[in-house]
């Protein structure tokens, strides 16, 4: 008798796991600029499509959702999940590196976090914070088993010539209450791209997104001109470039708009086109972070 109720509780609880459905998750930033929103927006048919390839069962949704500015939004995605029944959600920050977007913003509107203060500040920004009966999970950032090496190495490749003669510089947003991490992960990752390269110049500058660029950024690429023949640009943006930053920024002297294109003529200096996307790499590192987290809900 006790043998046939053990049975009949594990066969309770077979079927209970099996009814669970899970969800995923994949957060951005988000942009006013379209643009900018729709490679990261492509990842979720990219993720669905390697998730069936690599035969990857357990997710009933797959979905992107943006912070802030535009839709999808996280309110309304954690809503469509509701409707059709998900009860467990694993959430991946798709940010650089901690910061207070992955380790507070993301959080508190996910119900996950409670500071009144930032509450209110997250609600002037229009962010609306989710009441939820999903159980949710957040990953790591990219940071976590650094995709970013390969992706920008290739960047730094196909705009190099003749490495003796160049400089590098690897432009990030940064977050002052995290500089320590974002430090040690530009300089990482500059070295890993020396040491593949020939490079023998490195810099970085932190720079807010294109909003800080002739002030931040400025300073480091014309400091490298002065030191190697030719510059090479890079960014660890999710999906602007810093060409973009380069060719639309500026700064007001004695009333005057000065472009701060204008100071690099004459100067031997290449911007990568784009952001870490569009990058298969991406994808399939959500991919890989999903299914760890598959299995151990499996254990």
């Amino acid at each position: 008798m006790r043998k046939v109720f053990l049975i009949f509780m594990v066969l309770i609880s077979i079927n209970s796991f099996s009814q669970e459905k899970k969800g995923l998750l994949i957060i951005a930033h988000g942009s006013p600029m379209k643009q900018w929103n729709q490679p990261v927006l492509d990842l979720e048919n990219e993720v669905k499509e390697l998730l069936k390839t690599q035969n990857i069962i357990g997710f009933d949704d797959v979905r992107v959702a943006l912070m802030e500015f535009n839709e999808p939004s996280i309110p309304t995605v954690i809503n469509d999940m509701e409707n059709k029944g998900i009860t467990k959600v694993y959430a991946l920050p798709l940010f650089i590196a901690p910061s207070g977007h992955s380790a507070y913003d993301v959080p508190t509107i996910l119900g996950l976090y409670y500071d009144q203060e930032m509450i209110d500040a997250l609600k002037k920004e229009g962010a609306k914070i989710i009441d939820t009966r999903i159980k949710i999970t957040v990953g790591p950032t990219l940071y976590y088993d650094n995709v970013m090496k390969d992706i920008l190495l290739d960047k730094v490749k196909a705009l190099s010539e003749n490495p003796k003669d160049e400089a590098l510089v690897i432009l990030a947003h940064g977050d002052k209450n995290f500089i320590a991490i974002w430090e040690n992960l530009i300089n990482e990752t500059g070295n890993f791209i020396l040491g593949k390269t020939g490079i023998e110049y490195f810099d970085k500058a932190f720079v807010e997104a294109g909003q800080s660029f002739a002030f931040d950024g400025v300073s480091s690429i014309l400091t490298a001109s002065q030191n190697k023949k030719k510059v090479i640009v890079v960014g660890m943006y999710i999906s602007i470039g810093v060409k973009n930053m380069a060719d639309n920024s500026g700064f007001i002297m004695n009333g005057q708009t000065i472009e701060t294109k204008k100071m690099f003529e004459g100067q031997n200096i290449v911007f990568a086109e784009n952001g870490l996307l569009p990058d298969k790499r991406i994808a399939e590192w959500i991919v890989e972070r999903a299914s760890e987290w598959i299995m151990g809900n499996k254990k």
